[in-house]
C-alpha cells in the first residue's frame, strides 16, 4: 500500500496537465487520486469552459444516460435549473486541493428530477479541471422548504440541523452553527430593481448554501442575520468576499461560531435553539459577541435546571378553586414556589426554550398524585402542564403511567394545560387531550382569553373546563364590554357542557360580576392565599380581604 501511495504521490508530482480523456480512455493516475477523494456512485470531470470531459460510473442510474454521451455536455444541463447557482457559486469558491460538499441537489434526469448528493475536488496540479463526486441521495438529505431565495426559516432549519447531527454523531464528524450578519444587506437590496434583487438574494442564499454541510440551506433569523451548519474549517474572509462580490461591496460579514457536541445531539440542539432566540433578541451589534457566551449560559442553565428538578429544590403550594355562588371548595390548584420565593414564569420559559418543560410537567404530576394518596378522597388538585408538553411524543403516556397502580386518583388530579406554547396542530393536540380525559382525568383549557387560546381552540379542543384568564377577568369592573363578552362564552361553554372558571378574583365586585355572567367556579385571593397542604372540603378555604399586589399566582 505504502507503494502505491507512493507511486501515486511521484506521478501527481510529476505529471503535467494532459488532454484529459474521453470516458472511453484510460483515465491518469491523477484522475484515478480524484475519483478516490470523491468516492460516489459516479463521477466526473469538467474543465473551466464547463464541458464534461470524463464520465464512468452509474450514470444511466442518476441521469438516465450513458457516461459516453455526458462527454462534451456542459454540466449545467445535466443539473436542475434550480441548482445551478448553488453548483456554481461552489467552483468559483474551490481552490486547488479543496473539497466541497456533499450538497443535496437534483439532477436533470428524462425520469424526472433525481435527488442525489454532489461534491467537487480540484486536483493541486490540474486546476483547470474539476472532479464531481455523484451518489443516489441518502435519506438523510431530506428535502428542507425554503422561500423564493432558497432560504429556510429558523424551524425548518433546526429540524434538518438535528438530523445532519445525528449523521455527525455516526460519521465522528465536527459540526458547528455560524451566526452571520451581513451589515448594510438589507439596504443593498433595497436599492436594487426589484427583479435584480431577487436574482442577487437567490445567489446569496446559493454562496450560503455552497459554504454549509450537505448543502443544508442556511436559515434567516430576521433582517440581515443568518445561520448554517459548517463541518471542518471555515473560510469566513473567503465567504465574506464572495457575498460582497453578490450583493455589493458594502456589505460586511460579523460571525460567530457555536461547535456542537455530537456525542449530545438532543442537549446541542436544545442550546442551540436558546441561543439562538436569545441572540436575535439582544440585536445586531451584539449578536455576533454573544453568541458563545448564550451558548455557555444556556448549557449552564440547562445542568441547573436539571440539578432543580434532581434535588427538588421548588415547592408546591394549593390555592383554592370555589363555587361561586356557595363559596364551597371546589378543589386545588397546585402552583410552584422555587428557592427564595420566586415566581415560576421565567424559570418555565427557560425549561420550554431548553426543552426540558416535559421532564418538569411530569415531575410535578408526580408530586401532586402523591400529595393526593396521602390527602382525604374528597381533595381534588389540578396539576399545570405546559402545551408544549403535552404534544411531545410519549408525554400522555408517561403521566397515565404515574396513576397506572392506583387509577382511582385520576378522577382526583386535574390537568390544566397553559397557554404559555402555542398549540399547532389542535387536532392532534385534542387527540391528546381524549386520552387523558378516557383514563379517567378532566382537562382543563387555561389561559383562555389571553394570546392563542381563542374560540378556534374552544371549536377544536374537546376539554372539561376553561378557565377564563386573569387579564381579562380583572377587567370587568372598569369594561362592560367585557362583562357581556364573558357572559357569552360562558353561555357557550355551559351549552357545550364545560365548566368554567375565573381566575384572580379579588374583590367580592368581580366574583358578583363574574357569577352574575355565568361563570360557575372562582379563584383568587378572595377566596384563599395557596396553602402548603390541601385540605378537605368539608374545612374549606377562609376568604382573605386583602388584594392582590402583584404576586403571580399561576405559572403558565
Amino acid at each position: 500500500m505504502a507503494a502505491a501511495e507512493g507511486a501515486a504521490r511521484g506521478t501527481a508530482a510529476s505529471a503535467a496537465p494532459a488532454r484529459a480523456p474521453t470516458s472511453g480512455g484510460a483515465p491518469s493516475m491523477l484522475q484515478l487520486l480524484s475519483f478516490i477523494f470523491a468516492s460516489a456512485d459516479m463521477v466526473m470531470e469538467i474543465a473551466a469552459d464547463g464541458q464534461v470531459t470524463f464520465a464512468t460510473g452509474a450514470a444511466q442510474r442518476l441521469l438516465g444516460r450513458t457516461a459516453d454521451s455526458l462527454v462534451g455536455c456542459a454540466w449545467r444541463d445535466l443539473i436542475a435549473p434550480a441548482e445551478v447557482e448553488l453548483v456554481e457559486a461552489a467552483l468559483q469558491d474551490l481552490g486547488p486541493g479543496e473539497r466541497r460538499g456533499p450538497f443535496r441537489i437534483e439532477l436533470a434526469s428524462p425520469r424526472g428530477p433525481q435527488p442525489a448528493t454532489l461534491s467537487l475536488f480540484q486536483v493541486p496540479q490540474r486546476n483547470d479541471r474539476t472532479s464531481v463526486a455523484l451518489s443516489v441521495c441518502h435519506p438523510s438529505f431530506a428535502q428542507v422548504p425554503t422561500d423564493a431565495a432558497g432560504l429556510a426559516s429558523r424551524d425548518d432549519f433546526e429540524a434538518a440541523a438535528t438530523t445532519l447531527l445525528k449523521d455527525a454523531e455516526r460519521a465522528g464528524l465536527p459540526l458547528q452553527i455560524d451566526l452571520l450578519e451581513f451589515s448594510g444587506l438589507t439596504k443593498s437590496l433595497e436599492a436594487m430593481a426589484p427583479s435584480e434583487a431577487e436574482v442577487t438574494r437567490r445567489k446569496f442564499a446559493a454562496v450560503l448554501r455552497a459554504a454549509s454541510y450537505g448543502g443544508l440551506p442556511a436559515a434567516a433569523l430576521g433582517g440581515d442575520r443568518f445561520a448554517l451548519v459548517r463541518s471542518g474549517k471555515g473560510n469566513p474572509e473567503g465567504l465574506s468576499l464572495r457575498v460582497r462580490e453578490v450583493a455589493g461591496a458594502g456589505v460586511q460579514m460579523m460571525a460567530g461560531e457555536l461547535a456542537l457536541d455530537a456525542r449530545s445531539p438532543g442537549e446541542s440542539l436544545r442550546a442551540i435553539h436558546y441561543a439562538l432566540g436569545r441572540c436575535i433578541e439582544e440585536g445586531p451589534s451584539a449578536a455576533a459577541n454573544s453568541f458563545e457566551a448564550a451558548l455557555r449560559q444556556t448549557v449552564s442553565e440547562s445542568a441547573r435546571f436539571k440539578d432543580l428538578l434532581r434535588n427538588g429544590a421548588f415547592d408546591l403550594v394549593y390555592q383554592p378553586v370555589v363555587d361561586l355562588k356557595t363559596r364551597k371548595l371546589h378543589h386545588y390548584e397546585a402552583l410552584t414556589r422555587f428557592e427564595g420565593g420566586g415566581g415560576p414564569a421565567a424559570t418555565i420559559k427557560l425549561a420550554e426554550e431548553l426543552g426540558l418543560v416535559m421532564q418538569f410537567d411530569l415531575t410535578i404530576v408526580r408530586m401532586v398524585a402523591a400529595v393526593l394518596s396521602e390527602s382525604p378522597s374528597d381533595v381534588r388538585v389540578a396539576a399545570n402542564v405546559s402545551g408544549y408538553s403535552l404534544m411531545r411524543p410519549g408525554f400522555v403516556d408517561e403521566v397515565l403511567k404515574v396513576t397506572a397502580h392506583t387509577p382511582s386518583l385520576r378522577k382526583r388530579l386535574l390537568l390544566e394545560v397553559t397557554e404559555s406554547h402555542k398549540l399547532d396542530d389542535l387536532d392532534a393536540a385534542n387527540a391528546l387531550v381524549q386520552q387523558l380525559r378516557v383514563g379517567g382525568h378532566e382537562v382543563c383549557l387555561d389561559d383562555f382569553g389571553a394570546g392563542s387560546a381563542s374560540l378556534d381552540y374552544l371549536r377544536r379542543l374537546e376539554t372539561d373546563v376553561v378557565k377564563f384568564d386573569g387579564r381579562f377577568v380583572r377587567s370587568l369592573e372598569t369594561r362592560p364590554r367585557d362583562v357581556t363578552l364573558l357572559k357569552r362564552l360562558s353561555e357557550l361553554c355551559r351549552e357545550l357542557g364545560i365548566s368554567t372558571v375565573a381566575e384572580m378574583i379579588e374583590t367580592e365586585e368581580v366574583a358578583k360580576l363574574a357569577a352574575d355572567a355565568g361563570v360557575e367556579f372562582g379563584q383568587g385571593w378572595l377566596f384563599g392565599r395557596p396553602v402548603s397542604t390541601p385540605v378537605s372540603q368539608a374545612r374549606g378555604p377562609n376568604p382573605v380581604a386583602a388584594r392582590r399586589k402583584g404576586v403571580t399566582e399561576s405559572w403558565g
